[in-house]
């Protein structure tokens, strides 16, 4: 009986060996930890700590609200076992110590449970190497898993004619997941639309979208241009209609024998299991890009209207970022007046539009979640600052209501700020609104000015990306993805040139220790023609795809790039290099002689920067994030043209006279405002004059 107590003894006469441990919670939620420990001797050890997550019920976190936490144990002997809670046990229905092995987190790694707060990051959907089952008797194998669908008749009975033997009878089935649109009136909400199906995502388009096409003349739609995908909030699915012949064609085998690993059952080992599953998630995010957000451009496209995507998902997103913001015509990020959204999600969004050559790069801009009528454009300025610099270059208000009358406070919503006739300050928004106009102008101007590319890895699902090493102050980066690697990238001068027309000079792998075959190949032929790569070697591939031939190629690949002599950290390869993983980037500019793009000397000044680069000079727009005036002096990686202060707020150019140059950097004494803002520019047309 479990009851309120934080300490449960397991006890058995004989010794016993686990292999796993299985909670399950009551209906209700929890956020602990628990430890197993095995006696040994007179002594307890641990041998397993246990986080034990089920904070959020929603289905957009998950379509099973409480399902159980499974965990793998390392093989362990004893008569007595005790978990030990940081609080209580009483959130607990069933806890069950197995000697039978379990695929660890298969909650988790089948989004029945998916990150249950707002902001997965990087590191999220990524977990441990499970301990292997030394007991092959105790592992289901693939070829002795049987597909009975044929017995099975359609009121449900089956009728089979069973080889001798132990059988476990698996019934598996597709049904929704439960989640519904929001928000929606009551006679518009439903269940969500299969976004893994472009033929479901077709009938949604033409039942809703369709039915307003219907009923508004062509000549009279002079506005209904855009079809809009919010961040996508409505949480996982893990299968569709034609789930198994798109697994065959992508990955070249059968998923069925492998079905059992989707509720637990290991089949062949906790590794194969493992990469099954990694598959799965993979060919998820693949078609959420493709069927859902490809699908409905394609159709959006027939009927003369195009896509606007804000490229990622809070709390339950399957996908992946930059290959999902990739199939939309436009992407965008967004960002509140205060608090913390924004602080991942502009960066992600304009590593899209880079990467996949998109001019503009919008955000959902100043949305507040109230109080009403309390922010103003002086504080918002700061906010919208900060993101220019991190490449939004196109702004939306979040939001504008036409209000009806003079009466006060009209018609609100619950988010957004009032960008309306009823605000006191409605009367001098005209100045802020020319001050964005300018900003968006000239940030549409020519091409972001990047030198590191850092690579996301090919897990999904995935909402950002990681920066390991981080960046050193004054440079400026991207994170990219495999598919644009593999398809849009090669190598011209020593640099990662893009067919959009971005480019890098070096590219960052993350830390981790898989890579298919097909992209480690593809980066090595990029490293011979000069590509500059900084990580670590990868060892095997994370797919079942090909195994165990693809992890050879991958190890064979590996040990020609990664062929470092006693004490090097970095060696020639081809017309590349590749530096040792322990490099920091630091170390990688200091050898390429790559001086920072815009540095700022100034004791604990908080300068932001972005640069664009135009066929008629280098664009800088800087940002001071602090609400002080700051002095300060900026050195620039240019030495062309006559450098130019253009004021976004006013529309005033003027020359700026006190400058120097020397190798290849000007250096301009500066100062702005309590959150002042300018850009720089460099006209080569002008001659530069002191």
């Amino acid at each position: 009986q479990i009851g309120s107590a934080a300490t449960l003894d397991f006890h058995s006469d004989a010794p016993v060996t686990v292999r796993s441990i299985t909670l399950q919670g009551k209906e209700n939620t929890f956020l602990n930890h628990a430890t197993l420990y095995a006696k040994e001797g007179n002594e307890y050890k641990v041998v397993k700590r246990i986080l034990l997550d089920r904070q959020n019920a929603a289905l957009n976190v998950g379509f099973v609200p409480y399902a159980p936490i499974a965990v793998s144990l390392p093989e362990t002997t004893s008569t007595d076992f005790r978990l030990v809670f940081d609080g209580d046990a009483d959130k607990f229905k069933d806890i069950t110590l197995s000697p039978n092995p379990v695929v660890n987190s298969y909650p988790e790694k089948t989004f029945q449970k998916m990150w249950q707060t707002p902001h997965p990051f990087w590191y999220d959907y990524m977990w441990p190497e499970s301990p292997e089952c030394n007991d092959s008797a105790l592992v289901v194998k693939s070829q002795d898993v049987t597909d009975i669908t044929e017995c099975l008749s359609v009121d449900g009975t089956l009728t089979w004619d069973a080889p001798k033997g132990r059988w476990i009878i698996l019934r598996t089935a597709m049904l929704p997941t439960g989640t519904t649109n929001s928000p929606a009136s009551p006679e518009a909400t439903g269940l969500e639309v299969d976004k893994m199906s472009e033929e479901h995502v077709r009938y949604h388009f033409d039942a809703y979208l369709g039915e307003i096409l219907k009923r508004i003349p062509a000549e009279d739609r002079k506005t209904f241009k855009i079809v809009v995908e919010d961040s996508y909030e409505t949480g996982g699915q893990n299968w569709t209609d034609k789930m198994i012949p798109a697994f065959k064609e992508r990955y070249g085998y059968d998923p069925v024998p492998y079905l059992p690993a989707l509720y637990g059952i290991v089949v062949n080992s906790q590794d194969l299991s493992d990469r099954f599953l990694w598959d799965v998630r993979r060919l998820i995010a693949d078609l959420v890009s493709y069927e859902y957000v490809g699908g409905l451009r394609k159709v959006s496209h027939e009927h003369g209207l195009t896509t606007w995507l804000e490229c990622y998902g809070h709390w339950g997103f399957p996908g992946e970022f930059l290959q999902y913001g990739g199939q939309s015509d436009e992407i965008a990020g967004e960002f509140w007046s205060n608090g913390d959204l924004g602080d991942i999600e502009n960066r992600i969004a304009s590593s899209c539009g880079h990467i996949y050559g998109k001019r503009l790069v919008w955000a959902e801009s100043f949305t507040s979640g109230g109080p009403d009528f309390t922010r103003y454009p002086g504080e918002m300025k700061q906010r919208g600052d900060r993101f220019f610099a991190e490449g939004i270059n196109a702004t939306l208000y979040h939001l504008y209501i036409q209000q009806p009358d003079d009466r006060a406070p009209g018609i609100n919503a619950p988010f957004g700020n009032e960008f309306n006739r009823l605000n006191t300050w409605f009367s001098q928004l005209d100045v802020f609104n020319q001050y964005i106009k300018r900003c968006n102008y000239i940030l549409q101007q020519g091409y972001y000015v990047a030198d590191v590319a850092y690579f996301i890895g090919e897990d999904a699902p995935k909402m950002t990306g990681i920066r390991t090493p981080e960046i050193p102050r004054g440079y400026s980066y991207d994170y990219i993805n495999a598919e644009v690697l593999l398809e849009h990238a090669k190598v011209r001068d020593g640099r990662l040139v893009l067919d959009g027309g971005m480019e890098y000079r070096v590219l960052v792998l993350p830390k981790l220790r898989t890579m298919r075959p097909e992209l480690l190949a593809a980066i090595e032929r990029m490293v011979r023609d000069g590509l500059i790569v900084l990580g670590p070697a990868p060892e095997r591939s994370p797919s079942l795809a090909g195994y165990p031939g693809a992890d050879e190629r991958v190890k064979e690949t590996a040990a020609r790039m990664w062929r470092f002599g006693p004490g090097e950290t970095c060696h020639a390869y081809g017309k590349g290099r590749i530096f040792d993983d322990g490099c920091s980037l630091e170390e990688v500019f200091a050898a390429l002689s790559m001086r920072p793009d815009c540095r700022i000397e100034g004791e604990n000044t908080e300068v932001r920067f972005i640069h664009r680069t135009t066929k008629q000079g280098e664009v800088y727009f800087l940002s001071n994030q602090q609400e002080r005036k700051v002095t300060f002096d900026a050195l620039f990686r240019t030495d062309q043209g006559a450098p130019e202060l253009w004021d976004a707020l006013t529309g005033q150019i003027r020359r700026l006279p006190e400058f120097s140059r020397r190798d290849g950097v000007t250096s301009i004494p500066m100062e702005l405002e309590p959150y002042g803002s300018a850009f720089v520019v460099f006209d080569r047309t002008k001659e530069a004059q002191h």
